[in-house]
């Protein structure tokens, strides 16, 4: 399954997306920049970029003036994104709040297009859907997060995407991503909730460009008994 995702993710070109799909995905860079605008001021966004002091780097911080590097501008965004629980649901989570800013972090350090930046969102979409495709128990009922476990895998496999990974890199990424997977939630109504989906973020772009520097994981890692 991790191999059959890598070489998925390492295959998946813009021209390939329905366009149907496409009007999907532009509405959810669309709405959680939106929510991510609006919880940038909230309590959990203002802590984490106090206590992480990121340096400045490639990627924009909260949409303002401030750059941050990308795995700490995904971590802090994708928290702000979720802060208020008004973003998009679905997969049994909130894919977009996860996927996008890890995109958007990762794009801007690397200077990725448009096009570029839609195929990634939907290679970490639909390898989060073939993961809950294929959960034999809803990670709720277990007390998980699934948007932080998930989300994890899902925007490695984006990240993976935007820098072109190949497919034995794109399934270390997975893999890497896989090894990262956290929420529980028990931690609902606190700010840890939000935190999750940050974290997420963060995994997918390190897990990436540790894959394409050579960094190895298991290639069966999703399936491993």
């Amino acid at each position: 399954m991790t191999r059959e995702l890598g070489e998925f993710v390492a295959g998946l070109r813009y021209e390939q997306i329905p366009a149907a799909a496409i009007s999907v995905i532009q509405t959810g860079f669309t709405d959680c920049a939106g929510v991510m605008i609006a919880g940038s001021v909230e309590p959990v966004a203002q802590l984490l970029a106090a206590a992480l002091k990121p340096p400045p780097g490639e990627a924009t911080l909260l949409f303002g003036k401030t750059t941050a590097t990308a795995p700490e501008a995904a971590w802090i965004n994708a928290a702000a994104a979720h802060a208020l629980d008004f973003d998009d649901v679905a997969l049994r989570g909130h894919p977009s709040t996860v996927l996008v800013p890890a995109i958007l972090a990762e794009a801007q350090a690397i200077g990725a297009s448009g096009r570029e930046m839609m195929a990634a969102y939907a290679a970490g979409y639909e390898t989060w859907a073939e993961l809950v495709r294929r959960e034999a128990d809803h990670h709720h009922a277990k007390g998980w997060h699934p948007t932080g476990i998930f989300g994890a895998i899902g925007a490695a496999a984006a990240c993976a995407s935007l820098r072109k990974l190949d497919a034995s890199k794109a399934t270390h990424a997975i893999a890497l991503g896989a090894s990262q997977s956290a929420g529980l939630m028990a931690n609902f109504g606190t700010m840890t909730k939000p935190f999750h989906a940050g974290r997420a973020a963060h995994a997918g772009v390190i897990s990436a460009r540790l894959a394409g520097a050579g960094f190895t994981a298991s290639p069966d890692a999703l399936e491993h008994p």
